[in-house]
């Protein structure tokens, strides 16, 4: 990381991006961040490829995030792959300058996701579409983070939207692997953020009932495997 708190680059890839509701929504989800850079790929005849590597050597989770196009990224992520990530620099048996760094992937899709699975619709799961970026974050020695899939949208209900919302800023500053615990943490986290002398009192309720319930989670977790040692034993 550098300093103390991890830094992440969104890297935003959509041809009609300026009409999209959806990636509006998830830049206004972003706004309250710390350490977050929002980074829109223009369509552009090139990239000034010593600047796009600087932002990589700066942050320490980058997340490529893109409609899907006919199964991949638009051509513009595309082509910034073909002229930022030279080999030198992004293998790890080479430079390796992106090593231990954290790769995720944020699409949007038009149909439900259930349809992206083997006997439905689609026929492929969405990890089998998305085995390029796994085997970039394999050779440059990246961490792969489960990629975030968001579906229709537009036919989300409010309560729909809040929870990705949430889903979504974990995405970019919640410590992976997203266990529970680390969601609660980070619940609690920005609960604490959002105290004032006007609401302290209720969300404090809050708090110490969500730090109760992980207490109790770590016991019921202690028990379980004091079970399964004596089973074993």
């Amino acid at each position: 990381m550098i300093g103390d708190k991890m830094k992440t680059l969104v890297i935003v890839a959509h041809p009609d991006y300026h009409d999209s509701g959806t990636q509006g929504f998830l830049k206004r989800a972003t706004e309250g961040l710390e350490e977050i850079t929002w980074h829109y790929l223009q369509e552009q005849t090139e990239f000034n490829v010593a600047a796009e590597q600087q932002l990589l050597i700066e942050h320490d989770r980058i997340i490529f995030q893109f409609p899907m196009y006919w199964y991949s990224a638009p051509a513009t992520l595309k082509k910034w792959e073909d002229e930022v990530l030279t080999r030198a620099f992004t293998f790890a048996n080479e430079k390796g300058i992106l090593k231990g760094k954290e790769l995720g992937i944020v699409t949007t899709l038009g149909y439900p996701a259930k349809d992206f699975q083997a006997g439905a619709t689609e026929g492929f799961s969405i990890s089998e579409i998305l085995v390029p970026y796994r085997a970039l974050a394999h050779r440059a020695g990246m961490i792969f983070m489960t990629p975030l899939v968001v579906d229709q949208f537009d036919y989300m209900t409010p309560d729909q939207q809040t929870k990705l919302l949430i889903d979504y800023q974990q995405y970019l500053t919640a410590a992976f692997s997203f266990s529970f615990s680390v969601r609660q943490d980070w619940i609690i986290k920005q609960l604490k953020k959002m105290m004032n002398s006007n609401n302290q009192a209720q969300l404090q309720l809050v708090i110490d009932q969500l730090e109760q319930n992980k207490i109790d989670l770590n016991d019921l977790k202690d028990q379980i495997k004091m079970i399964r040692q004596a089973e074993e034993g």
